[in-house]
């Protein structure tokens, strides 16, 4: 090494743990990330409104979120409409779907997008379904994922900090990377549809969650 190169300082990061309080926040931000994750699942794959008919939606969150008004539209939306909303946002088109539900075909195929997925998800231990292994990168399924981490954390006897660091980290390099601009479009395109509502509440609920956890982490 010439005097001139200097070592990279190896960045030390830590959590507040009184601060972020795993015991009140793990489970209620892992039911809110699944309750995104179900919202944004396709109505043609999953019985939605079964699904949340009884969901409860009384979360302790750090931040302040009203799930209502989206199910209490959901549930009131015709099974069929939910089905046709779905697809011709985010599934279909002469030139492919106007708002591509996946993150690497809404970027248009960065490379190394989904290998970075895949090391996310094979180091946590996360399984993606024979049925979404060919779209790990589905809107759903990076959302399950983040219910996955905060549920490990709540669960974590031991290498908690771990899974903390991981929502961090996956939040700024995959759903912040694509969620603000798929809300953007989707407003663009149809702003009154119930899917682009539920992408708006969501986009405010991870820039919610991630200031959130930013400020329970501490780098040295």
């Amino acid at each position: 090494m010439s005097s001139e190169q200097k070592p990279e300082k190896r960045e030390h990061r830590s959590c507040n743990d009184q601060l972020r309080s795993v015991e009140h926040t793990a489970i209620s931000r892992s039911q809110a990330y699944s309750l995104f994750s179900m919202l944004l699942s396709s109505p043609h794959d999953l019985d939605l409104k079964s699904k949340i008919l009884h969901r409860d939606t009384n979360y302790q969150l750090p931040y302040n979120i009203d799930f209502d008004d989206l199910i209490n539209e959901f549930k009131q939306q015709d099974e069929g409409d939910l089905k046709n909303q779905y697809s011709s946002l985010f599934e279909v088109g002469n030139e492919g779907p106007p708002a591509p539900i996946r993150e690497d075909l809404f970027l248009h195929q960065p490379a190394g997008l989904r290998e970075d997925l895949v090391r996310f998800y094979d180091y946590f231990g996360y399984t993606v379904s024979d049925g979404f292994q060919w779209q790990m990168d589905h809107l759903s399924i990076e959302l399950e994922f983040m219910y996955f981490l905060c549920f490990q954390e709540h669960n974590a006897e031991d290498n908690r900090l771990s899974y903390q660091l991981a929502q961090l980290d996956f939040s700024k390099r995959h759903l912040f990377n694509w969620i603000p601009k798929l809300m953007q479009t989707l407003k663009t395109i149809s702003k009154d549809v119930l899917y682009t509502k539920v992408v708006v509440e969501l986009n405010g609920f991870i820039e919610d969650d991630m200031r959130w956890q930013m400020e329970t982490i501490s780098h040295q």
